[in-house]
């Protein structure tokens, strides 16, 4: 299998995928039926590249931003979309997150497309086939993964997360899906995410593998709050010895692809699948700028990180701060790396009375990186449970900044571990932190959030 073909941007007009559409006995020009579009295992490992384009659509830059703007990590922005994004009061008619709903989906939809035409490929091995069932899986619980977490209230809210999810989408079909509560969504994500684990081999190029499904659980079970399964889950990525923390900060630079468990790759300027980080972000005056008191306070010489922080305007009464980490014309995108691993393993032996010593080790390991002199910052192999989790959570906000991490980890705090967390004056389970479902998504079994935002 040519690994390259991750990125094929295939069509699939071709064979009527829409949900929308319905097969009709004589297609019009250009269209394939089903039989003559699935024939053999090629056919479907295009079918299933689809699948992976529209990931690298979604997760490109593009759910991330989204993310972002939840979060206190950015100013308000120009764009009115976005507005109501980062004023906690998305509308049902807001067509940027209404195309980020259907996008999530549409790549669901392809992947069960392809698990549910398996049989029709003649030359399929039962090696090709456990393979295609691990990566659809894998495809689906990451989706559906984002989905949760950006349309419902978080795991915890409720004491039994008996309160509304999303429509768990897991097979092929044109009627439309209940709404599911948190606690059904989080158990077919998991069941997902360990049906890949077990079909995924441990090689698999630029597509999922055994390492992406441990650490997809990873950061599953430690939005949960189940941290010692999360450290488990960790730990077998961290010792596999595939990977090795990189020498940069900066986690979209080439040199730091020793980490990458699983990305989104760019192949060039024609091939972009990191252009919304790039076209939000970037040179000029991007769309995305820093929080001016985060950076006022988070601001350091002596951290690395901090260089890819630029004043523009400095000292001026329309002074901004933008990221550079994202400057390049095209860039791989990480979606899951060995930093990421790091700071879940230090948090969850933290939380949960694990071996103490492995957290140190862990956090110590990213203060070495992330400082000119590291010396002042180190953590004592004497710290306490709760300065590990201080120092490692100032760390994980730095690390991450910028990509869609920052409002998970708030809304895990206040739903599990009961802190009161406020995001500009609005607590964290207000019904306008979670994004709005587009209005054609409401039917008699599928009820969309509250509006009104934040009060």
């Amino acid at each position: 299998m040519n690994t390259k073909t991750f990125l094929w941007a295939l069509s699939l007009s071709a064979v009527a995928l829409s949900s929308c559409d319905k097969m009709i006995e004589t297609p019009p020009p250009n269209e394939i039926l089903i039989d003559d579009a699935v024939q053999n295992t090629d056919d479907l490992q295009m079918l299933l590249n689809s699948s992976y384009n529209e990931l690298a659509n979604t997760f490109g830059g593009f759910g991330q931003v989204l993310a972002e703007l939840q979060s206190d990590n950015l100013t308000l922005p120009n764009n009115n979309d976005y507005r109501e994004v980062f004023n906690h009061n998305v509308l049902f008619f807001n067509s940027t997150t209404g195309a980020f709903h259907s996008i999530l989906y549409r790549t669901i939809f392809r992947a069960n497309f392809v698990e549910k035409y398996l049989d029709r490929a003649a030359d399929l091995t039962e090696a090709d086939r456990t393979r295609i069932v691990g990566e659809v899986a894998f495809i689906r619980a990451y989706c559906h993964f984002w989905a949760v977490r950006m349309f419902a209230h978080p795991y915890g809210k409720t004491a039994d997360n008996s309160h509304p999810g999303i429509a768990i989408a897991n097979r092929v079909s044109t009627d439309p899906y209940p709404r599911s509560t948190v606690a059904e969504a989080y158990s077919a994500i998991l069941a997902d995410a360990n049906t890949a684990l077990t079909n995924l081999p441990s090689d698999n190029g630029y597509y999922a593998d055994k390492q992406a499904a441990q650490a997809l659980l990873a950061q599953v079970y430690f939005q949960m709050g189940e941290y010692s399964q999360a450290a488990d889950m960790a730990t077998q990525v961290i010792n596999s010895g595939k990977y090795q923390l990189s020498d940069t900060v900066n986690l979209f630079n080439s040199k730091a692809e020793s980490e990458y468990v699983f990305r989104i790759v760019s192949t060039g300027v024609n091939d972009n699948r990191s252009g919304a980080f790039n076209g939000n972000y970037a040179p000029g005056t991007p769309t995305c700028q820093m929080d001016l008191a985060l950076y006022s306070n988070v601001k350091d010489a002596n951290d690395k990180r901090c260089a890819m922080l630029v004043e523009a305007n400095a000292g001026a009464a329309n002074m901004f701060v933008k990221s550079s980490a994202f400057d390049a014309q095209f860039f791989d995108v990480p979606l899951l790396y060995l930093t990421q691993m790091h700071l879940i393993r230090a948090e969850s032996l933290a939380l949960s009375g694990g071996d103490l010593s492995v957290a140190i080790a862990d956090a110590n390991a990213l203060i070495s990186r992330a400082y000119t002199d590291p010396s002042g910052e180190f953590l004592a192999g004497s710290s306490s449970p709760s300065e590990v989790l201080s120092k490692v959570r100032s760390e994980r906000r730095m690390e991450l900044l910028f990509q869609g991490d920052r409002i998970h980890e708030v809304k895990r705090l206040g739903a599990v571990e009961g802190v009161n967390m406020f995001i500009r004056g609005h607590r964290w389970d207000c019904d306008g932190m979670i994004l709005q479902f587009p209005i054609v998504e409401r039917t008699s079994i599928f009820e969309i959030n509250p509006t009104g935002g934040c009060k």
